[in-house]
């Protein structure tokens, strides 16, 4: 992926349990975030009340990975956030190798091993 980027993906969920599964959350279920050893987003999940259900069997969600921070500043940079671009933009991560790893409410499914991800420059504006 480009630094800056975004991708759209899929989390399958196989509900093997014989029944639905219904389950409290605001807007999403599953996110897919990038993490590397040096950094660590904080996945942050709207504050409302919807009620989910995962059906019996082959059942996918609609995830974005996003090749960029999480959340910037507009201050002077400080406690590992980046200063925002322009426009209130969020930067793009350095370049190098991240895993893609499942974030989800509460423990609903097993999380899956992360998915090696390299992110590369982005070209010159």
């Amino acid at each position: 992926m480009t630094a800056g980027s975004q991708i759209s993906a899929r989390v399958v969920v196989e509900n093997n349990t014989g029944h639905a599964i219904r389950v409290s959350g605001c807007g999403t279920l599953f996110q897919v975030a990038l993490v590397s050893h040096s950094y660590h987003p904080a996945v942050a999940w709207p504050t409302c009340v919807q009620t989910f259900t995962i059906p019996v069997g082959e059942v996918s969600y609609p995830v974005t990975v996003e090749a960029r921070y999480l959340a910037c500043t507009l201050a002077r940079p400080h406690s590992g956030l980046r200063a925002c671009l322009p426009g209130k933009g969020l930067p793009g991560l350095p370049a190098g190798p991240y895993n893609a790893r499942l974030f989800q409410v509460g423990d609903l499914v097993p999380a899956p091993p992360a998915i090696v991800v390299r992110v590369t420059p982005s070209g010159p504006a």
